[in-house]
């Protein structure tokens, strides 16, 4: 899991596909989440640096070190790859690893750059009839797609939902009546500060976990999933050939994520992130001071659970993602994830009770003294909802999916009475 290693990656190549494995779908995919990542960072810096010019050292430093922080964590991840990945075959060009230094804080963006060469080069060598070249440059764009998006998994939750949180907790403070009242001198209106939120939650850390998860599994299917029985791979082709479709290789069957699961995963994200947003913005409120008690304690929890959870993790890529766990949960392991999600809602809920009990007894005089609560219960009870859809009907291994089983087993026995009858 530290690196999703695709390098090894070995897959039958079917000489019969009709298209290319890097599609225009894929390309897009990459140039959207290159813009999200720099209007990210360069909204992040100028909110920063308007702290500073109103005089709010305080939050301008936290700010600032919410940016610092994971960045610089990203380029030590990021470089430790390079060099893993260049120590059998030495990288001759220096001005590559200058750029690589130089851009050190940035790292995603060259990843990105990098997974759009890769791509580019495999639809080349796709035109050109070079099957070889052109999987293994698709490999290449599957190496740099799953490990910028664990980078920016980082990034999003130990930059973005600190700032988030600090930003609905001054709303939550400030009765809706009075957001009109735009005063001089204050870093940034509260209309702002809500667009600033909806738009974080909505398009950047939601987002970066569907594309983190959706290239995750693909590269990990394909790196692990075995040579079926060829004569049933064989008849397989063949009827999806027969009826016009290009035959699926078996890494796609159960790796590539629908359209509907997507969607699904979306909701679940959306609802479940804002959920966590808002607890941590009403307990801030009620108790600024004593914030960093709750976050301190789960993230610990957290990261121990990861340690002893997922071998390959090291302790510093635990503690990462101890923070994300704060405000989101992805799969770190393979297998099923039931206990896992079961053990995480758990804890959650749990957490939501007591932040609403301290909340009920110091809430603010204002619209968000019922509201809040409605959206931190509401929104971790959608995303369980958005949870059991995706699991239930909407998993790439439908064979497993509980929700299409139980219609299957339904059908059977409606076909057993109508034989009977």
């Amino acid at each position: 899991m530290e690196n999703n290693s695709v390098s090894s990656l070995s897959y039958l190549v079917n000489v019969r596909q009709g298209r290319p494995k890097f599609t225009f779908r894929n390309e897009l995919v990459i140039w959207f989440s290159m813009i999200f990542y720099v209007a990210d960072l360069c909204l992040d810096l100028w909110v920063c640096v308007a702290h500073f010019e109103v005089g709010y050292p305080k939050s301008g430093w936290f700010i600032f070190f919410c940016i610092l922080l994971p960045n610089l964590y990203a380029g030590y991840k990021s470089l430790q790859w390079y060099l893993r990945a260049h120590a059998i075959t030495p990288l001759r060009r220096p001005l590559i690893w200058i750029i690589r230094v130089i851009f050190f804080p940035i790292s995603p963006l060259l990843r990105y750059i990098d997974a759009l060469m890769y791509g580019a080069h495999a639809r080349q060598a796709w035109r050109q009839g070079n099957l070889s070249k052109e999987r293994k440059n698709f490999e290449n764009y599957l190496v740099e797609s799953a490990e910028v998006a664990m980078l920016r998994l980082v990034i999003i939750f130990l930059e973005d939902a600190p700032i988030v949180v600090l930003n609905l907790t001054e709303l939550i403070k400030t009765p809706p009546s009075q957001w009109t009242n735009i005063q001089e001198n204050k870093p940034d209106p509260e209309f702002v500060r809500l667009g600033s939120v909806v738009a974080k939650l909505a398009c950047t850390m939601t987002l970066g976990v569907v594309h983190y998860m959706s290239c995750n599994k693909l590269a990990w299917h394909l790196a692990n999933t075995q040579q079926q029985d060829r004569q049933m791979q064989q008849q397989e082709e063949e009827e999806e050939a027969a009826a016009g479709r290009r035959p699926k290789q078996p890494w796609e069957k159960k790796g590539v994520l629908s359209w509907p699961a997507e969607v699904a995963i979306y909701c679940w994200q959306l609802l479940s992130i804002g959920s966590r947003v808002v607890a941590y913005a009403l307990f801030s409120v009620v108790h600024f001071r004593l914030l960093w008690v709750p976050i301190m304690l789960r993230w610990m929890i957290h990261s121990v659970w990861i340690f002893f959870d997922v071998r390959e993790m090291s302790i510093v890529n635990s503690i990462a993602f101890g923070g994300v766990y704060l405000f989101s949960f992805v799969t770190t392991s393979p297998g099923r994830q039931i206990l896992r999600i079961l053990l995480y809602y758990v804890i959650t809920f749990g957490e939501n009770i007591i932040i609403g009990i301290l909340w009920s007894y110091g809430k603010p005089d204002n619209y968000f003294q019922e509201t809040g609560l409605a959206l931190m219960f509401g929104g971790a009870a959608g995303g369980l909802l958005f949870l059991m859809l995706y699991y239930g009907c909407c998993h790439p291994d439908r064979e497993s999916t509980w929700g299409l089983q139980w219609l299957r087993e339904r059908r059977a026995k409606r076909a057993q009475r109508s034989a009977v009858v």
